[in-house]
């Protein structure tokens, strides 16, 4: 599929990550590695000193709070308390400016907030420091759609396929940028169901089928549209809570089209009242009490 776009990376892969070999890449992500390496050769040439194992210790405790701070961090984006999340991946950069995981982090906080722009700046960085990872093209490519940078979005949901052709929230973003330009509907179904054949987090899944059902909705399969909808219904229990408020919130948009408003205020309802300050919660409040 990537390749009817001839998908090309959106992000410059320039210094520090393009010139590095693969074990470089990896030491990118764990510098402190590299310090205790050198703390150990020092050790073995000078023999044992207070300083040298106090340096140690301190590098290894550099190391436990940034994995503390980032895993604090996701933890607090999956219970919608963005604020925590935001202000621990900024202090994970302050211990380490190039870390991709915690701009990673970052931008997942600014999208959750609705702020496109500085989460494609976050992403992008990311990006630039691991291009490596498909996941971080794909969640670039879903900052850019927000941001209305369709193009863009396209070519970074190539380039994650091209990594990983596996990855099922690239076949989304792919699909979903090639909708908002127009593509025929026959060819964004296809790649919506290439994706749901793809090993997926039943979140990414969940958000397959309503983008699929979208899709039959509009080209008149409301019966095969409804099929999708009620896979992505018994999904929403295995998603985390941000992300099953959006899926509320798309289940309903899907249900609306097909007339069944009812439901589809149930499901906007829920969307509001599972993250209220999440990123669909003024969306689905409107749309609930329309």
């Amino acid at each position: 599929m990537a390749s009817q776009t001839q998908p090309t990376p959106a992000t410059p892969l320039n210094w520090p990550a393009h010139q590095l070999s693969w074990i470089g890449r990896q030491l990118l992500l764990v510098p402190e590695a590299v310090i205790l390496l050198m703390l150990l050769c020092l050790n073995a040439a000078l023999g044992p000193a207070p300083m040298l194992a106090v340096g140690g210790i301190g590098i290894v405790l550099w190391f436990i709070a940034r994995v503390a701070l980032l895993y604090g961090g996701k933890l607090a984006v999956e219970s919608g308390r963005y604020g925590r999340a935001e202000t621990m991946a900024q202090i994970a950069l302050r211990l380490y400016p190039l870390s991709a995981d915690a701009h990673a982090l970052l931008g997942t906080v600014y999208l959750s907030h609705g702020k496109a722009d500085a989460a494609i700046r976050a992403l992008a960085r990311a990006v630039r420091y691991y291009p490596l990872e498909a996941s971080l093209h794909a969640a670039l490519s879903a900052a850019l759609l927000e941001g209305e940078r369709l193009h863009e979005a396209l070519i970074s949901a190539g380039t994650a396929l091209l990594l990983d052709p596996t990855c099922a929230p690239a076949y989304l973003s792919h699909a979903s940028a090639e909708e908002q330009l127009d593509a025929p509907p026959e060819l964004v179904e296809r790649h919506l169901r290439a994706g749901l054949e793809q090993p997926a987090a039943p979140a990414d899944e969940a958000a397959l089928c309503c983008a699929l059902a979208r899709v039959l909705i509009r080209r008149g399969y409301v019966d095969k549209a409804q099929i999708a909808l009620a896979r992505a219904e018994l999904l929403l229990p295995k998603s985390q809570l941000p992300q099953r408020a959006g899926l509320h919130y798309q289940i309903g948009e899907a249900l609306r089209l097909t007339g069944d408003s009812e439901a589809a205020h149930a499901h906007f309802s829920a969307s509001e009242t599972l993250d209220p300050n999440g990123p669909f919660a003024a969306d689905a409040w409107r749309a609930a009490r329309s």
